[in-house]
């Protein structure tokens, strides 16, 4: 018995920790009986037919977008375009190789005759074939403006010095592509090789072989190369592929190594635009 009445004595400290104890429970007790009387809120459900028409209304649209064919010039078919208008692999292969070779499409008929696609195919998407206007306009022949490609004088000069007007004579080059070179032959100060004309975006193989007929790329008189491992940090900020923070780290490296021994060793500095280098080295030497 003696024993058992010890274990109910305790000092102060533990009377008092039994005390918060039991302040607690009857806080938290008295906080679960208040929140059972509390009213209970009744879930109602609106009419949501409304809400649900719109968004049928708003997956109708887009299914019908989705569906829609927009008149297209079929000579740009992608692999995805005519895999979402049911060509065959070996169709869209007759199409790309036939426009590799230079030619193009310019009717319906010339389009089933290069792919062999079926006629019933034919029949529903030819009517979405858009050409250019001196393509379709029934009068080019009576109208003495018009000059098909083809029949046009080639006249070869310097694309440095070409407007925009003399760059759209190129088959394939439009407005947007002509002014996108201008754009770069500004940015550059001037093209020192006809490669830089080909890194333009837009610019297709096909195209590029035309605009070679037409123009070529002659260097400034007063362009020389630069020395890479003994140019001073203005020298290198005046190639256009180059900005300060490729400098600062070329500069660097060319330290660290005691000059570049490859080109191999230059690529591996931070951000080199190793994609760039054929173009790089149009104005740069290691020596």
């Amino acid at each position: 018995m003696k024993n058992f009445k010890s274990l109910f004595l305790f000092d102060r400290k533990q009377q008092r920790g039994i005390f918060v104890l039991i302040i607690l429970l009857l806080i938290v007790l008295a906080g679960f009986f208040y929140s059972q009387q509390l009213p209970k809120k009744v879930l109602v459900i609106e009419d949501s037919s409304v809400y649900q028409h719109k968004v049928d209304s708003l997956v109708a649209v887009q299914q019908s977008r989705r569906d829609t064919i927009y008149p297209f010039n079929p000579n740009y078919i992608t692999d995805y375009r005519g895999y979402k208008l049911g060509l065959s692999v070996e169709e869209i292969d007759r199409l790309h190789r036939y426009r590799e070779s230079g030619k193009w499409v310019n009717s319906k008929k010339d389009f089933q005759q290069v792919t062999q696609v079926s006629g019933q195919w034919l029949d529903s998407i030819a009517p979405y074939f858009k050409f250019p206007d001196w393509v379709t306009n029934s009068d080019k022949k009576n109208n003495k403006s018009f000059v098909p490609f083809k029949d046009r004088k080639i006249v070869i000069k310097d694309i440095n010095g070409a407007t925009q007007e003399e760059l759209k004579k190129v088959y394939g080059i439009g407005p947007a592509l002509s002014g996108r070179i201008i754009k770069e032959r500004e940015r550059l100060k001037s093209f020192i090789d006809i490669s830089q004309v080909g890194d333009i975006y837009g610019l297709t193989d096909s195209t590029m072989i035309q605009l070679k007929k037409h123009f070529f790329v002659s260097a400034p008189i007063a362009f020389h190369k630069i020395a890479l491992n003994t140019a001073t940090e203005e020298e290198l900020l005046s190639i256009p592929y180059f900005d300060d923070y490729l400098v600062e780290k070329l500069v660097e490296q060319r330290i660290l190594r005691d000059g570049f021994k490859s080109w191999d060793k230059v690529m591996l500095t931070s951000r080199f635009p190793q994609e760039k280098l054929a173009l790089i080295q149009l104005y740069l030497t290691l020596n």
